[in-house]
Order: structure tokens, then sequence, then C-alpha cells
């Protein structure tokens, strides 16, 4: 069809007439396109709708990061403790800072906000195409130009592809909200586990310290005896080796310190090497959360309704599903439609209409998908996906039943443990050394025995402390594997209060995959 415009008689010189008319066009459209791609985006920030829900860190521990925070960190880092923690800083205190420093931490938030970018990518339609052409092949043998052509042509995917490349967008989106939320909660977990290591390995050198200055004191009280002959010259070599043993042991016991000092800096986000202030309290004097008092199978049902990682993995096979069904409208074609706008100068076959007839004509193409084994490739592909992604599901609830086993039983041996030697042993083996002590002196006990009463109080203190670290650390597994932090009452709350951060909604007209 071709609508008849501008008629206008032939002439056998055109071109040095003419060649605005053509060039002149072509400019312009070039120029327009130029500064539309010049242009670029626009200059304001980027913000997605969950942006708005992310609390200030430092409203209530354990909150998730502000934005303003993430979108400005710190230029540099500094390393030196009274600019970074309090010097009597608490569990909280670490759990806050790392919310605004931990690099993962960071890099899962941007992974979900360029995720969440996707999905208006993938909902829109492709670029339209602009063409120019010239005809350079003269059907008059006189006419030095012909003319010249344009078209727009907008191609248009078959029906509901756009939607479900949206709602995989969308879907990956949310797998990725899941994952930001699992990283932070195991950053939780991660730096209580290192803060309670610190701790205890702190108390452990303060514990072995003081029986290092206990045995100095008997070694003392050995050598007095000796030069009244009150002890024998074994007794003061068993003293210097015990000395010799212990002050050995205290120096271990020091480098690890600086090892459990190097894992919560690395948590926190900070140079390994940075100074950290000593903590507050040792593990058994430091309040621990407490759990409800739920079945083994409670516990696991709840893990496997609300784990962070096992829900990234159903979003993730939702997405497959999803791709299965984009998939199968790869059988059907898309459509191009455009017009195209030719303008003739002297041609024959104008002259017949009257002479240099311009022409707008109106196109509909569509591609032609005979390649089916191509198609049933990736059928077959996205199938092959979807059962990964099934596999992986499964692989995950199967590990995270072993590993929530673990954790139940190391919370309830730590706290077996804790009441016994909180409760029984410490203070008998506390009791039995003042006795040999005061034996020793009358000449009732042998000096051997004085030390393994010592050694004895040694290992049940080191084993006290390390139950209630033990205790500590099981309890903020048992958070990270449930996917919930524990308040202090019975009720399991949503590590976001009010629920999941909000993402765009679906398309109107797809349904939700189940």
């Amino acid at each position: 069809m071709a609508t008849h415009r501008n008629s206008r008689p032939a002439a056998a010189s055109r071109f040095p007439n003419d060649s605005h008319r053509v060039w002149v066009p072509a400019l312009v459209m070039a120029l327009s396109l130029g500064l539309t791609n010049c242009a670029g985006p626009s200059g304001q920030t980027v913000q997605s709708p969950a942006l708005e829900r992310l609390a200030p860190a430092d409203q209530r521990p354990y909150r998730l990061p502000s934005a303003a925070a993430l979108e400005n960190p710190p230029s540099d880092r500094p390393s030196e403790a009274p600019e970074l923690l309090p010097a009597d800083a608490h569990l909280d205190d670490y759990v806050r800072y790392a919310m605004r420093h931990n690099p993962e931490l960071a890099a899962a938030f941007y992974r979900w906000h360029a995720a969440l970018a996707r999905i208006a990518q993938a909902r829109a339609l492709p670029d339209p195409r602009i063409s120019f052409a010239v005809v350079l092949d003269q059907v008059e043998k006189e006419a030095e130009y012909m003319g010249e052509r344009y078209a727009l042509e907008q191609m248009f995917p078959w029906f509901g592809k756009l939607a479900l490349g949206g709602d995989m967008a969308l879907t990956q989106a949310q797998a990725e909200a899941r994952r930001f939320e699992a990283t932070r909660l195991q950053l939780v977990d991660r730096v209580s586990r290192a803060y309670f290591e610190y701790a205890f390995r702190h108390q452990a050198v303060t514990i072995a310290s003081e029986n290092l200055d206990l045995l100095l004191r008997l070694e003392a009280v050995v050598r007095t005896m000796f030069r009244v002959g009150a002890a024998g010259l074994s007794d003061v070599s068993r003293a210097q080796i015990e000395i010799g043993r212990l002050d050995e042991q205290v120096r271990s016991l020091q480098d690890l310190v600086e090892v459990a000092g190097a894992e919560l800096n690395t948590a926190l986000g900070r140079p390994a090497q940075g100074r950290l202030p000593a903590p507050a309290r040792r593990p058994s004097m430091q309040t621990a959360s407490e759990l409800p008092a739920y079945t083994d199978d409670h516990w696991l049902a709840l893990a496997r309704q609300h784990n962070l990682d096992l829900a990234a993995a159903r979003q993730e096979a939702d997405q497959q599903r999803l791709a299965i069904e984009l998939a199968r409208k790869n059988y059907y074609p898309d459509f191009t439609v455009g017009i195209e706008y030719a303008r003739d100068a002297s041609a024959r076959i104008a002259m017949m209409d009257g002479g240099g007839t311009d022409m707008l004509s109106g196109m509909v193409s569509i591609n032609v998908p005979i390649w089916r084994k191509k198609y049933d490739a990736g059928l077959r592909e996205s199938h092959a996906r979807l059962d990964e992604a099934n596999r992986q599901i499964q692989s995950l609830e199967n590990r995270l039943e072993t590993d929530l086993k673990l954790a139940l039983f190391n919370h309830r041996d730590s706290q077996r443990k804790l009441s016994l030697y909180g409760d029984t042993l410490l203070p008998m083996a506390r009791q039995t050394l003042a006795t040999t002590e005061t034996a020793y002196r009358a000449g009732n006990a042998g000096f051997s025995d004085l030390v393994d009463t010592q050694r004895v109080l040694l290992e049940f203190s080191l084993a006290h402390e390390r139950a209630a670290a033990d205790q500590a650390q099981a309890i903020t597994r048992i958070q990270a594997l449930v996917g919930r932090l524990i308040d202090d009452d019975p009720v399991m709350r949503p590590i976001i209060d009010g629920g999941s951060p909000p993402l765009p909604a679906p398309h109107p007209n797809r349904r939700q995959v189940r």
C-alpha cells in the first residue's frame, strides 16, 4: 500500500538541488540519536523500594545497615581501637559495627540491589530500529539521483514472553533478598562465635596466669621449707618444672588470643591486626539468649520453614519453572511492525504516476522458528536446571537437619557442662586445693598431691569458661540455621520486623508460581 505525496516534475539533474534534502534529514536523525545516547542515565540516584525499609543500624542490635551507610562507606579504615569500638564494647557493639563495615554483607546488599534493577530491564521491549537508505542503482538512465528511504521498526516478542522474563527477574531478586538476609544473620552468628572465642581465649590467659602466680607462691613456700629441712629437693624441682610448663601454656594461650582477635577483626570488616579492646566480661558472666523449650522435630520444622538459604533455593526452583514456560514460547514467532517512508526523485516508475512521488508504507514481519532442535535443546536445558534446583533443595534440607541436630546437641551438652563445673566441680576443686595446701604445710600431704590439685583446678576453670562460650556459640548457630533471631521471650521473630522487605509486584497477568 502506498500513499502518494508531493508530486513533482522529473528533472534530468536533481542531485545538486536535492542533495540537501537527503543529508539534512539523515544528519538530524543522527544528531537526535547521538544526543539521546549522550544523555545517558539520569543524574538521580537509583533507589529500590526495599531501601525505604532499611532501618539505621544504631537503633537496635542486628538491624539492617542504613542505606546512607552503604552508599557512602568511609574513605579509610582506622586501626586504632578507641576510634572504632568503645573500651567496654559488648557483643551488641561488635554486631552493630559489623553491620556497617563488613564487605561481604555490603556485597550481598548490592547483589540484591542489582537484581531489583534487572526487573524493569526484563519487562521492557527491545529497542526500536531506525534505518536510512539511499537508492544507488538508477532505474532511469537520465536521473542523477533516485531518492532515499527512512524506516522505523519495533519488534514485539510473542505473547507472554516479556511477562515471563520479568517474573524470572523478580524471582531472582526475591532469591537475592533471601540471600542478603541469610548473609546478615550468618554475620551475626560469625561475629558472635568469634567474639565468644576471643573472650574465652582472653579468660584462659587470665586463668592460666592466676594459676602461674599460685605456683610461684607455692614454689616460694617449698624453697622456704627446703631450707629448714621440711621439704626435699625433688619438691623444689617439681615446682620449677610445673612453673616452666605452665609458663609455656600461658604463652601459647596468648598467641591464640591474637588468632581469635584476627578472626573477629575479619568478621567486623577490619584489618586482621587491628587492635581490639579486652572483653568486658568473661563468657560465664555474659547473658545469653534463652532458647524456647522446643523438641528437635519442632526446631527442624521451623528451620525448614524459615531457613533463608533454603528459601533462596526454592525461589531459584520457581525461576526455573518460569524458564521452562519461557522456553516453550520460543517455538512461536516474534513480530516486527514498522513504517517506511520512501522519497522517489525521478524514477521512471514514479513518472508514470506523475513523477517524483513519495511513498509511505507499513510493514509487518515475523521470524520463522524452524530450527526445532535448538528449541528442544533449550527446553531440555530448562528441565535439567529445574531438576538441579530440586536436588539442591533436597541437599540443603539434609545438610540443615544434620547441622541443626549438632547445634542442638552442642547447646544441651554445654548447658550440662556449665551447670556441672559451675555448681559442683569448681567449688569442690577450690576447696580441695585449699585443704591440700594446708595439709602440705603441715607435712600431711606430698607436693605431687598439691600440684595435681592445682592442675585439676586449672582444667576445671578452663572447662567452665569453654562450656559458657560453647553455649553462646550454639545459640547463635541455631539462630542462623532456623533463620530467625531469638528474643528473651519464647517467641521467634523474623530478622526484619514486619516481614520481608517489599519487592516489585509480578506482572498483573501472570500467576504466582507455587
